[in-house]
């Protein structure tokens, strides 16, 4: 587009002012910190192609205006803020020939910068913001098909009635989302929030990244994509044990993440099974088991010494298939509990019924979904 800046682009006016040029360290809008109302305005312009290099925008309102193609690197968006209001930042059709069923998707990049932004009415789709530093920034009824939003801090974000289809937000850091619809803000399938690291491991972080998930998964589940909501109520449910420091609450959420994966793992149960049955086999090697009335297995740390390694594996292949019937429910089979180990198999098999019930719901859940 730059190489045929003197032919005539189809449906577009490039400003005389904005457009195929390049600004460096400029200052744009009106100094001070001022209310929108006084802010200086940038009306009906096309601004085509161009570069902002280390410019800072004050007090400013993009005004029914369309980007196309351009960039904003190291840019300071600071006072009073910058509106873009009606504005669309995407050229979607395309200049080549044939033109049918083709776009191009120009769309615009925001690198290193600072911004502190109000999106109103715009359509900002394909946009690409890097390195980022985005805080008190509005998307108000805004566009962000395919946005992309990569290595960049986010602080007091408010959405309200977006569409973010295909929005991808990977290696970022984001405090204090708030989701304010009136009617709703839509995600796909192939919306995508990355994990969201902890840097300070505080119980307010904690608190703070538990919530952001937990807002997350609330929308994926009104757009009824209730995979997508498990996926991320996994993650809240994860943080937010983190940040519990009482031990009995922390304590019943960490069971509730190793038996199930707080409902959204299956295959916990199964893992956790395993262990359980492992584990009472060799509660069963000390507390006792008859095999046939022939022999007695019975270790206490007088006797463990004289065993060898065969016999201990013997031994314990008798109490494993023990605790596997205990754990079923079937009960015994070659191995007849002890009177201690009858208190031990009625807990185990308590826990197997529970683990059951546990697993078969947690997988009948997502065969469902």
């Amino acid at each position: 587009m730059v190489k045929h800046r003197n032919e005539d682009l189809v449906g577009y006016r490039p400003s005389p002012k904005y457009s195929y040029t390049t600004f460096n360290g400029e200052e744009f809008g009106k100094k001070g910190v001022l209310d929108e109302v006084d802010f200086y305005e940038v009306i009906n312009e096309d601004i085509i192609c161009t570069k902002f290099k280390d410019c800072n925008f004050k007090n400013v309102k993009f005004k029914d205006c369309r980007f196309v193609g351009c960039t904003f690197e190291d840019c300071t968006f600071a006072d009073g803020g910058v509106v873009f209001e009606n504005c669309i930042l995407i050229k979607e059709d395309t200049e080549q020939s044939p033109s049918l069923n083709k776009k191009d998707n120009l769309s615009c990049g925001f690198y290193n910068c600072k911004m502190y932004v109000k999106f109103l009415n715009s359509d900002i789709s394909y946009c690409i913001f890097e390195n980022c530093k985005i805080k008190d920034t509005a998307f108000e009824q805004t566009f962000m098909k395919c946005t992309i939003i990569n290595k960049s801090e986010l602080n007091m974000i408010t959405i309200k009635d977006c569409d973010m289809s295909g929005l991808k937000m990977t290696n970022y850091y984001i405090t204090n989302l708030d989701f304010n619809d009136d009617y709703k803000t839509k995600f796909d399938e192939k919306t995508y929030f990355d994990k969201i690291p902890i840097k300070e491991r505080t119980k307010q972080e904690y608190e703070g990244v538990y919530m952001t998930y937990e807002t997350l998964a609330d929308k994926f589940k009104e757009n009824t994509l209730n995979n997508n909501f498990g996926e991320y109520y996994y993650l809240a449910k994860c943080t937010q044990r983190k940040s519990i420091k009482k031990p009995i609450p922390r304590f019943t959420s960490t069971i509730a993440w190793l038996t199930c994966g707080y409902g959204e793992r299956p295959e916990f149960a199964l893992f956790s099974g395993l262990a359980i049955m492992v584990i009472f086999a060799t509660i069963y090697l000390f507390t006792g088991v008859t095999i046939d009335e022939a022999k007695d297995i019975h270790y206490t740390l007088s006797n463990m010494g004289s065993l060898s390694l065969p016999e201990v594996i013997g031994d314990f292949n008798e109490t494993l298939n023990l605790s596997v019937g205990m754990f079923g429910g079937v009960g015994a089979n070659n191995g007849q509990p002890s009177e201690i180990s009858y208190m031990v198999s009625n807990f185990e098999m308590i826990i197997g019924i529970i683990m059951m019930g546990l697993g078969i719901g947690t997988l009948t859940r997502k065969i469902v979904r």
